[in-house]
């Protein structure tokens, strides 16, 4: 499917639909999303500075701004954005055109930043093109969030499907990670998966897609760690060892040595 039209599906889709079903009112009635945030803000000694991405006719931006959080709300639809200064007059000045997946966009919002939370709620990733698209939104959510902060995300995930597929189409195409896809994008950043739900919803028949949806999302919330003194101190030695004209080399040690390091070190069997 070529970009101009899938971007047009989910523009068609979002301009079309009520504005009930733009806003974040499908958590279970157990879960309170603003108790969580202010949960972790104690615990963790989180700021206030607030982004949400794709955050659409604004709701959910206005009640954080209620709530006395500094909030910039962005979405990748002009059209969203204005709808979202005429329902709440006191987010303008606060909203940006940007799309997640844009690194230029990126850019431009990270010298807004950095940012204490950063929320990516009702399945924005899926909206990527693939895969690979998806896992550089993920990473541009990361980079806009401060060491120490928190990650609020909802994933469509494969496995939350019958035939765990690679992608759904209902209005627009959705794609879908997995679990283990989950797990590679979070390990490098050292995210601690502080909590998540499990989120249903289903929508009833639209003139582009004749059957009912049943949306299913998982709802994480994911901390991200400061980089450990041992991971600060080791950097550049590991830039520069190949440099290093007479380092020598260790012999392997189970109990320090990373994997890979011992595979470059373990003697070859004779043939």
């Amino acid at each position: 499917m070529r970009d101009a039209e899938r971007r047009r599906e989910i523009k068609n889709y979002y301009l079309s639909i009520s504005a009930d079903e733009i806003t974040s009112y499908l958590t279970p009635a157990s879960f309170d999303l603003w108790e969580s945030v202010a949960r972790y803000r104690r615990e963790l000694k989180i700021g206030a500075r607030w982004l949400e991405v794709g955050g659409g006719m604004g709701d959910l931006a206005a009640a954080a701004l209620d709530r006395g959080y500094d909030v910039l709300i962005t979405d990748v639809q002009d059209e969203l954005l204005a709808t979202a200064a005429t329902r709440h007059p006191r987010l303008r000045g606060r909203l940006q055109r940007a799309n997640i997946f844009d690194s230029r966009d990126v850019q431009a919002l990270a010298a807004r930043g950095p940012f204490s939370i950063v929320a990516a709620l009702g399945a924005v990733l899926n909206h990527a093109r693939d895969r690979k698209e998806l896992a550089r939104g993920f990473g541009h959510l990361l980079e806009l969030g401060e060491p120490g902060s928190l990650l609020i995300v909802d994933l469509m995930l494969s496995e939350m499907f019958p035939g765990h597929p690679a992608s759904v189409w209902a209005d627009m195409l959705h794609v879908l990670p997995g679990f283990a896809d989950l797990a590679r994008l979070a390990r490098p950043s050292r995210l601690h998966v502080l909590e998540a739900h499990s989120l249903y919803h289903r929508y009833p028949p639209t003139p582009t897609f004749d059957a009912e949806f049943d949306e299913r999302m998982l709802r994480l919330f994911l901390h991200k760690g400061q980089p450990s003194r041992r991971a600060r101190a080791s950097a550049p030695v590991r830039g520069s060892r190949r440099a290093r004209p007479g380092s020598r080399r260790r012999a392997p040690s189970p109990s320090s040595d990373p994997a890979g390091a011992r595979r470059a070190t373990r003697r070859r069997p004779r043939a």
